[in-house]
């Protein structure tokens, strides 16, 4: 038997649905999801025309699912962007029994595929032609329970906001920067994507200066100047990274970051992921 990939049942089972609430999914049918939304965001934005997930899915769960989900840094700034587009929406709430997605007028289960446990919406459900009463109700009792419950915060900012603000204060590097996140969503999530790391190691392909991707990190709210100097330290230790110290005439040396020796002078952004997580992985 053939055995489609967790996309295949997500894309199929959201279909063209204008309004879709999923009901305590697993993580990784929420990463799933909002990798799915985020794929036809930018398929739009090229000028696709390819039918993409519903205009807005809602995500209910417990505090401990999203947690999980978005513990994953790209798929958190893929939230963030998409919340802000009005195309995915997360709530939580203390306990859920059901694992439902309701969509215009049906109600799906959600399958339990695979060794993994993760479970995908069938792509079969109950229509309200089949049992008006019963689909009515369950969407005026999840209904109910997603107007009760707490919007989840996330605790970073959306990729295009990390892109803009690095584009506001290094023009040349944000470009860096994008290219290096678009190649690490093709990469499987063996460890933990280190944000702190990446725009450490972006800013020394750049030459910035450490303090000031301290100061940025800060202000953009993705990390802070204690992670993003321990971050210059392992990306040092690592071979990655050398700092030259600058004349600062009063105060703190100032230390600009610099690619070490040994690789291309100019890679782009995926590139220097392959680097990094040669060296650190």
């Amino acid at each position: 038997m053939t055995t489609r990939p967790p996309e295949a049942f997500v894309d199929r089972a959201l279909g063209a649905a204008s309004d879709v609430l999923l009901v305590d999914p697993s993580p990784e049918l929420v990463r799933i999801v909002v990798g799915e939304v985020a794929v036809a965001d930018r398929s739009g934005a090229d000028g696709s025309t390819e039918a993409g997930p519903p205009s807005l899915v809602r995500v209910l769960c417990t505090a401990e699912t999203a947690d999980t989900a978005f513990d994953d840094f790209l798929t958190a700034t893929a939230a963030v962007d998409a919340r802000s587009a009005d195309r995915v929406a997360v709530r939580t709430v203390p306990d859920l029994g059901e694992r439902l997605m309701i969509a215009d007028g049906t109600v799906h289960a959600h399958l339990s595929v695979g060794v993994d446990g993760t479970n995908r919406p069938s792509d079969r459900g109950l229509a309200s032609g089949d049992d008006e009463a019963l689909c009515a109700a369950v969407e005026e009792e999840y209904g109910a329970r997603w107007r009760d419950a707490d919007e989840y915060a996330f605790d970073v900012p959306g990729r295009a906001t990390i892109v803009e603000s690095f584009a506001s204060r290094w023009p040349d590097a944000a470009e860096t920067l994008a290219d290096l996140f678009r190649a690490a969503e093709t990469l499987p999530r063996t460890g933990a994507f280190d944000p702190a790391t990446v725009c450490t190691l972006v800013g020394a392909r750049h030459e910035v200066l450490a303090m000031e991707i301290g100061d940025w990190a800060e202000e953009v709210g993705l990390s802070s100047r204690t992670e993003i100097a321990r971050s210059k330290a392992r990306l040092v230790e690592a071979g990655l990274v050398e700092t030259e110290r600058e004349p600062a005439g009063v105060g703190r040396p100032r230390h600009r970051l610099v690619l070490a020796s040994g690789g291309p002078t100019d890679p782009t952004g995926g590139e220097l992921l392959d680097r990094g997580r040669a060296a650190l992985e």
